[in-house]
């Protein structure tokens, strides 16, 4: 088996690996031995080219597009400030939702030998109706009751669906300057 080209650079180079292979395989391959004689002479006939002055310097164009490419944009006040209230809504969604989520599905967790997570989402879920109740004891103003309406499921999937596409809406015009 020969000796590649990439071998040969490498040897040539001083980063073979396996030096003492490659050397051994070239005392007795005259193939190989030749590729590298030939490689070495176009090395050495390269390196005694004589240095040329360019005509023009397009090192400072070059080095302002790539400077310009490789700024990171400003990211404006008003997309952080988006972002972190959706973040915070997403959160505050599955905390409301994970009460509700394990009423429904508790009847099927009946049915199945619970794993370790639901317990430990169990405990959590005590944990937090204990925050709450220690919460609800804090003396703060009256609030004014909000009557509990009961929606069907279609009006609940088309408000979801109105208030995603709200929200893609939303995101599309606070980035579409940035795409500029």
């Amino acid at each position: 088996m020969h000796l590649t080209d990439e071998q040969l650079n490498e040897y040539l180079d001083d980063e073979l690996i396996d030096r003492a292979q490659a050397e051994l395989h070239l005392s007795s391959c005259d193939d190989c031995t030749a590729r590298l004689t030939a490689l070495q002479a176009l090395f050495n006939e390269i390196e005694s080219l004589p240095e040329l002055a360019l005509s023009r310097d397009l090192s400072a164009p070059i080095t302002r597009g790539i400077s310009r490419r490789a700024a990171v944009p400003a990211v404006p006040h008003s997309l952080r400030l988006t972002v972190t209230l959706q973040a915070a809504l997403a959160i505050v969604a599955i905390i409301f939702a994970a009460p509700i989520v394990m009423q429904f599905i508790s009847p099927y967790l009946t049915r199945i030998q619970m794993p370790s997570f639901v317990d430990m989402f169990l405990q959590m879920q005590t944990q937090w109706r204990i925050w709450l109740d220690v919460l609800s004891q804090l003396q703060l103003p009256a609030m004014p009751e909000i009557p509990v309406v009961e929606v069907s499921s279609l009006f609940i999937m088309l408000m979801v669906a109105g208030i995603s596409v709200l929200w893609l809406v939303g995101n599309r015009l606070l980035l579409r300057d940035q795409n500029k």
